[in-house]
């Protein structure tokens, strides 16, 4: 791949590290994880490997064994033109893609009692990544970012207003996903996306409905957590 573009995606969980390599096309290259970090650690890597790995107990070792595999298969480091990063909790704040610069990092950083899991396991891959490609711009996506557009009717809690004023408010899950879907099924039925009112629904370990008014999100199942809404396979 000598001096091709490419952009590196980083989703940093708490116990899984899911990786994806792109082309200046934003064609799909690759896509792999580590999983089980912390317990049983495995590096997955779509028609590649799938293997134990060593020592993995933080989000950032693994993503060191993810471009340790990658290296070895010809992504080299400084082939890296973009990085992205998956954040969980926005906040208020962030409603579009930002530059990873000190101060969005600093800003993420205080909306850790919002998201105590994911926000921290989040900034360890944008730090190691900042750390290893400094020149490289690094760009963060959130899941809550979609769900800014809610009216206040949607995200208002009957709670004391100082509570409110505090950041006591739903900010909805998933928006990565749900935005997603919702550009795709305008797709499929052959009809621009500001035509069409559609309900999109998030399936997994994690569950969310989202009501999507002319390509922007109105309503969503999930609240201040995401453990409001719909049963889901491991939040009760």
């Amino acid at each position: 791949n000598g001096g091709m573009t490419q952009y590196l995606v980083v989703n940093a969980g708490s116990s899984s590290l899911k990786f994806a390599v792109y082309d200046r096309n934003l064609a799909l290259f690759l896509k792999g994880q580590v999983s089980g970090i912390g317990s049983m650690p495995r590096l997955e890597v779509d028609g590649h490997a799938s293997r134990p790995v060593t020592d993995v107990t933080t989000p950032s070792e693994g993503l060191l064994v993810a471009l340790e595999w990658l290296a070895d298969h010809g992504h080299e480091p400084e082939h890296f033109n973009g990085i992205g990063h998956r954040i969980v909790h926005g906040g208020a704040s962030f409603s579009a893609p930002t530059l990873l610069d000190d101060e969005t990092i600093e800003a993420i950083a205080v909306l850790t009692p919002l998201a105590p899991l994911h926000n921290p396991a989040n900034l360890e891959a944008v730090r190691l990544c900042r750390g290893l490609w400094p020149d490289v711009p690094q760009i963060a996506v959130f899941d809550t970012a979609f769900h800014l557009t809610n009216p206040a009717f949607a995200t208002t809690y009957a709670v004391p207003e100082r509570w409110r004023a505090a950041g006591l408010r739903r900010y909805g899950f998933h928006g990565t996903s749900h935005k997603y879907v919702a550009h795709r099924a305008a797709e499929e039925v052959g009809r621009p996306l500001s035509d069409l009112q559609l309900v999109s629904i998030h399936l997994g370990n994690g569950a969310s409905v989202c009501a999507v008014n002319r390509g922007q999100s109105m309503d969503s199942s999930m609240g201040m957590t995401p453990l409001e809404g719909l049963v889901m396979g491991t939040r009760s």
